[in-house]
């Protein structure tokens, strides 16, 4: 239940949907995407007993944080980002997928920030090559007629279709069912999900490594997308305030196959960052 909203200059929504009077820690959750909407986090945010509040954070044209021109707005997403963080103290900003590509493309958030953590994220945009690799190996029937339409067609309704039949790469055997759940109740944003795949994707390296505050990358131990060893492997990212951590027999949403595990990593964390 959302008990407030905040809005940022350049349109970018924070939805307050958990206030602890134990207020240590501002808890930002931006979705992967883009174009799901943080709704998406929802089910990782039902899981999770930390300190301080929860903020739900959409960047402006995302999700249903929609504009008159949403691609015009989305361009904005660096500012809108950190004016999001920049109002709270004890910031700790907790990035899925796209999201925390976004996030290591801003070097100026390492001072605005009291911790970090990257699910399901990648350090460069060769995760791109990597994922290209599975849908050849592991070609899932009817999605390849789908992205034909989607790229003949493209709106919010053939997003989703291409979404939904893609559930095999994001989800296990076991979390397809809940994971179809989830996915057929997000708003779909086709705009910014092209904007992203045009002006960010494609190009993306990230720009800082954190080097003061304390920083988990979590990922499902099954994720066909973005697996952990491409983190593992880029030698910048072995520092000792950095933690690696994979989630059992769990895919790119690991909060959907393995609930226990990820809020015990997080509350973990939690524990490590009030030392």
């Amino acid at each position: 239940m959302v008990k407030s909203v905040l809005s940022t200059a350049s349109g970018a929504r924070l939805q307050l949907v958990l206030r602890s009077e134990e207020v240590d820690f501002n808890w930002l959750f931006l979705p992967g995407g883009p174009g799901l909407g943080s709704e998406s986090l929802l089910p990782l945010l039902n899981i999770l007993k930390l300190p301080g509040n929860f903020w739900l954070l959409d960047l402006p044209g995302d999700g249903s944080n929609t504009t008159s021109d949403n691609p015009a707005s989305f361009s904005k997403w660096p500012i809108a980002l950190i004016e999001a963080v920049s109002p709270f103290d004890q910031v700790v900003l907790v990035a899925h997928s796209t999201g925390g590509m976004y996030a290591l493309s801003l070097p100026e958030l390492e001072g605005l920030l009291e911790g970090l953590i990257l699910l399901d994220s990648a350090p460069n945009s060769k995760w791109q090559a990597s994922f290209a690799e599975v849908i050849r190996d592991f070609p899932v029937p009817g999605l390849e007629i789908l992205l034909e339409k989607y790229e003949k067609t493209p709106n919010n309704q053939t997003l989703k279709e291409v979404t939904l039949a893609s559930a095999p790469y994001l989800f296990t055997k076991k979390g397809q069912a809940s994971g179809i759940k989830l996915l057929q109740s997000l708003p779909y944003n086709y705009e910014t999900y092209q904007w992203s795949d045009k002006y960010f994707d494609r190009r993306y390296q990230a720009k800082w490594i954190p080097k003061t505050i304390l920083t988990l990358i979590l990922t499902g131990e099954k994720d066909l997308i973005t697996p952990l060893k491409l983190f593992q492997q880029d030698r910048r990212f072995n520092r000792e305030n950095i933690i690696f951590k994979s989630i059992e027999e769990a895919g790119h949403f690991p909060w959907i196959e393995n609930p226990e595990e990820v809020a015990q990593e997080f509350a973990a964390y939690a524990k490590q960052l009030r030392k």
